[in-house]
């Protein structure tokens, strides 16, 4: 049988790919062929040079990555200055809106000092009263409004005047032996509603009350208060305040006489540190000390009594999905919403029979993948977050009242674990409380975060995977739909000061109609973005701080500094502080705490800042509680870092900034009045104007009067000259 070759027959070589990067393809040495050892020797060779090569890849990891951390530019590091001795037990720390003074929340009250010097100012305690959370806003002439919530659950509202706290309200005052516990406490940022979200424990339920606080007959009674402390010192000291008065003044012989030691100045000074000042105990420093008997609420609550709030709107949870229990057609179409607005998807036609038959196929379907989904833990109370929100195009109703002019008239509710964002009117007068949302707004995944602006005009909601959009409630339109993770939902959003954001251009005169603003949010991954939200922007959100994979390194913390809006305050888990510049995406500096000590709760820090962004104040605790450092200092202390002293923040301080709205709302008497004062701007240019206008009149009027006269000239010497040519004809004619 013949055998056909192909001559010149060339066989392709194997690729590159097909190759394997395993070193047993080949021996260097021919007696390697043959095992050496034998079992369990050679098992017990093999085991430990894979031990070995992960060894070495794990040594390898952290050699580069203690290269890279080498090779990057440290940050200039600053020191605190100033330790305070008093208030270390602090559990949580707030600032006022002016930065005139720090409100620190105690194990056992609430304390004032004075943001710059330091000095306590007002103290008010209570047995039990551990503040854990709490919230300061500005209602007059340095009248502060302070909502606390303690770990016993009570919200109280106290307010601050003429150097006393006041006891106003308990928000949820235990009534018929019915115990209702607080998990949220939060007021209006001008302090004209409250809301509390409350739990009972026996009913297993919980809702949300809004509550309007009269805050202007509040400030009366404050400066009825003030008028009568006024007039009592001026017809002499109580015989308590005289008695302690001459105590002072024969202690200050004693002094004289005896030189005080370091223990009795120290339990002096604890003394003085743990005098109540509330109400009576209120005191000024270089006031004289008033003794008061202890109450319940340090001795202010039964002295006076203030106006009680009013309830407006009570919202509870949306319901679990469930059938219908109509059973025949006209029944079931009497409960279903008409479908004029979004609804929460309560009210629906669906039976109990449609619902197992959906149930039972989608398990049928999906049978080989639930098995794999995590198992449902006991089911809590649901935490509601919510925003107060001023009247828009978009929520009308309160609009086109001038009381309601910079006034909460929406309250925007979200519950954990829901996707619906709903809105409910604050003007409504019926006696139901419960009342349907006026505005249902509903997502594709689960909300995890809203921010609103100090304004209200603008709001941002983050959703689970990853995408923020922000809303232009003034006129119900969408300003941005952006996706910044596929793998991270968003924690937190926050407005930052338009000053710091670019413009846009396209105003028209007299009155702005867009303006452009920052919003820094923060995904669970640890990535922080810098989102432009103007009208119409297309561009990419800036990456402040790139996905941390190192816990170690995941920020627990983002505050944006008062006084510098370019910068903000970041903490980090192991414990670290860092001011950046968000424009820039740089890091300027690092603050850094004695080596004696360390962040406290460094998950959780306890942070303030005051006079306005000057002042940093942070909680921190020794390394070693054994070791006293200081004498008489505490296991914790607060310290006080001066911003304003950082040589890298000179620059930012020195830079002046033109206040610019969050957005501006131009209605059509703002659109009228800026008309007319632009007319009455200009009315100054007329005067120019016009006689520029009768100069170029004058001048027309001579170029015409020029080109008669020239016509004119010319009519007659044409007149001219056919008289003498027809003089001229007749005589040759003749």
């Amino acid at each position: 049988m013949p055998v056909y070759v192909r001559k010149n027959m060339v066989i392709t070589p194997p690729s590159l790919s097909q190759f394997s990067d395993d070193e047993d393809d080949y021996l260097t040495d021919p007696d390697q062929v043959w095992d050496l050892l034998p079992q369990p020797f050679r098992m017990i060779n093999k085991l430990i040079y894979f031990m070995l090569d992960d060894i070495w890849e794990v040594i390898a990891d952290r050699e580069s990555s203690r290269i890279a951390e080498r090779a990057k530019v440290r940050p200039p590091q600053y020191e605190c200055a100033i330790q305070l001795q008093i208030h270390g037990q602090a559990t949580c720390m707030s600032d006022s809106r002016d930065g005139r003074f720090i409100f620190i929340g105690l194990p056992d009250g609430l304390a004032v000092i004075d943001a710059i010097n330091q000095q306590p100012v007002a103290t008010w305690e209570e047995d039990g009263a551990e503040i854990v959370e709490m919230q300061v806003c500005l209602i007059g002439v340095q009248t502060y409004l302070i909502c606390t919530l303690d770990d016993m659950g009570l919200g109280r509202l106290f307010a601050y005047a003429d150097g006393k706290i006041h006891l106003l309200k308990i928000m949820n005052e235990q009534e018929s032996g019915n115990k209702l516990l607080a998990s949220k406490c939060q007021v209006s940022s001008e302090g004209d509603y409250c809301g509390v979200a409350l739990e009972s424990p026996s009913t297993k339920e919980c809702w949300l009350e809004v509550h309007r606080l009269p805050r202007d007959n509040w400030l009366r009674e404050l400066e009825a208060i003030q008028s009568q402390a006024v007039k009592s010192q001026a017809k002499g000291p109580t015989p308590s305040v005289q008695m302690e008065e001459d105590g002072v003044v024969e202690n200050a012989h004693l002094s004289e006489e005896r030189p005080l030691s370091a223990q009795d100045d120290a339990e002096k000074e604890d003394k003085g540190d743990r005098q109540s000042t509330s109400g009576d105990r209120s005191k000024s420093p270089g006031s004289p000390r008033v003794v008061a008997s202890p109450g319940p609420g340090g001795g202010d609550k039964a002295a006076h009594k203030f106006s009680p709030p009013s309830m407006v709107l009570k919202v509870r949870p949306p319901p679990p999905l469930t059938a219908c229990p109509a059973n025949t057609p006209f029944l079931a179409a009497k409960t279903v919403d008409m479908g004029e607005v979004i609804g929460t998807g309560v009210n629906h036609s669906l039976t109990s029979q449609h619902l197992e038959h959906r149930k039972a196929v989608f398990e049928h379907l999906h049978e080989q993948y639930l098995k794999y989904l995590p198992k449902e833990q006991d089911s809590t109370f649901p935490q509601p977050t919510f925003h107060f929100l001023s009247a828009g195009r978009m929520l009308p109703n309160g609009l086109e009242q001038p009381s309601q002019e910079g006034r909460p008239s929406y309250v925007g509710v979200r519950w954990s674990g829901g996707t619906q964002l709903m809105y409910y009117s604050l003007l409504k007068t019926a006696k139901d409380f419960e009342h349907k949302p006026e505005v249902v707004c509903p997502y594709s995944d689960v909300i995890t975060a809203t921010g609103l602006s100090p304004c209200t005009s603008l709001l941002a909601v983050g959703l689970t995977n990853g995408i923020v959009i922000v809303w232009d409630m003034h006129i119900g339109m969408q300003r941005r739909v952006i996706s910044l993770s596929d793998d991270a939902a968003i924690s937190k959003l926050m407005f930052l000061n338009p000053t710091i954001c670019p413009q846009d251009h396209d105003n028209y005169p007299p009155y702005g109609t867009k303006t452009s603003s920052y919003v820094l949010a923060w995904c669970s991954d640890g990535m922080v973005s810098l989102i432009n939200c103007g009208m119409g922007n297309t561009t990419q959100p800036v990456i402040i701080s790139p996905k941390i994979t190192d816990e170690n390194e995941l920020l627990t913390l983002i505050e944006p500094l008062t006084g510098i809006p370019e910068l903000i305050l970041t903490a980090r888990r192991n414990g670290t502080i860092f001011l950046v510049d968000v424009t820039k995406s740089h890091t300027l500096c690092q603050v850094v705490l004695p080596s004696t000590h360390e962040l406290t709760t460094p998950w959780e820090p306890i942070s303030a800042m005051g006079a306005d962004g000057q002042m940093l104040f942070l909680k921190a605790t020794q390394k070693n509680p054994n070791e006293d450092y200081i004498p008489d200092s505490g296991p914790s202390s607060i310290f006080v870092f001066q911003l304003r002293s950082f040589p890298s923040l000179d620059r930012y301080w020195r830079k002046e900034r033109e206040e610019i709205p969050y957005i501006t709302h131009s209605t059509m008497d703002k659109r009228i009045d800026a008309l007319l004062k632009e007319r009455i701007a200009q009315q100054a240019l007329r005067q120019a104007r016009m006689q520029k206008r009768w100069s170029n009149l004058k001048q027309e009027l001579d170029t015409i009067q020029q080109i008669r006269d020239a016509n004119r000239k010319r009519a007659g010497m044409r007149s001219e000259f056919e008289e003498s040519t027809i003089t001229r004809t007749t005589l040759l004619a003749k």
